[in-house]
């Protein structure tokens, strides 16, 4: 049994994929003995341009790699939640993430949706499953890590205060996306970073995120969104404050990797500023941004002990 860098997998993926399509089923790799075939793959690809309309611009290899590396992290991570839950406990919430997912898509009811993924050959089921994944995951994530927050709030409180020097004034707004990854070495760092950034270069920041980020904004090619400077740490703000649009920033060390960020767009408005309001959502900001840390390692942890062997 051998054990090797999934990112071997995904080469072998491309090479089988090319030569066995839709009808023939092959299995390609297996995750703790939980197989990868050929037709997942093609499903993965329709899902993914779906709930991501810039996917059809990709060449056809680097969406086999993108959805690949896709279903290998989902596979990897519903190996690992099945050692602490059961599924199918959770129809409430997945019906709810459903109506999120087809609203997201320009949808208004879940007729639609389920006419839709009949059309694309995919089943409802296989929706639900992606769904109920990410939840057990994010509730696995909390509890393990929930004790492990450290939220300085008394300095979260002092940060503001010195932001918010008035009850009106104008807040600087950022539209960032991002690209989180971890190197597989100090010795390749540079190299690692330098590909990258070709990459961003050859096929746009949004599919370099796309292929490379292991940040749940990687299936939306990175984006962030809008977001206040007020809900960013110091470290993000020095980094982007002076960026112009299209712009990438210097790379940055976060606890859970490496970082690149891409200024989209800026505005100021103004408004009523509420410490409060500001406090509560910052808190949030938070505790969301040390668990998705605590995420990533955790996955990468789990990752390194999960055999995933060639067919």
């Amino acid at each position: 049994m051998k054990k090797f860098n999934s990112l071997f997998y995904i080469i072998i993926a491309i090479l089988i994929f090319e030569n066995t399509y839709a009808e023939n089923i092959s299995i390609i790799y297996t995750v703790d003995n939980e197989p990868i075939t050929t037709v997942q793959i093609k499903n993965e690809i329709t899902y993914l341009k779906l709930i991501n309309k810039s996917l059809e611009k990709m060449e056809d290899k680097s969406l086999v790699v993108y959805a690949s590396k896709s279903i290998l992290r989902e596979k990897i991570k519903e190996v690992e939640i099945s050692k602490y839950f059961k599924f199918g406990l959770n129809d409430e919430l997945i019906f709810r993430n459903m109506q999120n997912l087809y609203r997201s898509i320009g949808l208004n009811t879940q007729n639609e949706f389920d006419n839709l993924l009949k059309n694309l050959n995919l089943s409802k089921n296989f929706v639900k499953k992606k769904i109920e994944i990410e939840l057990l995951w994010n509730r696995l994530i909390y509890e393990k890590f929930k004790d492990k927050l450290s939220i300085n709030e008394d300095q979260i409180k002092k940060d503001l205060e010195s932001r918010l020097m008035n009850e009106a004034k104008d807040i600087v707004e950022y539209k960032l996306s991002e690209i989180l990854f971890t190197l597989s070495s100090k010795d390749k760092a540079k190299e690692e970073i330098e590909k990258i950034k070709k990459s961003i270069n050859d096929v746009g920041f949004e599919n370099a995120a796309i292929i490379y980020s292991l940040s749940n904004t990687a299936s939306k090619g990175g984006s962030i969104g809008w977001i206040k400077e007020t809900q960013l740490s110091k470290k993000i703000l020095e980094n982007i404050e002076n960026l112009n649009f299209g712009q990438i920033s210097e790379v940055i060390d976060v606890p859970s990797g490496k970082l690149i960020l891409i200024l989209k767009d800026k505005r100021s408005v103004k408004e009523e500023i509420s410490f409060e309001t500001e406090f509560e959502k910052f808190l949030l900001a938070e505790r969301n941004k040390q668990l998705n840390q605590f995420s990533s390692i955790y996955f990468r942890k789990v990752e390194l002990n999960t055999q995933i062997n060639e067919k």
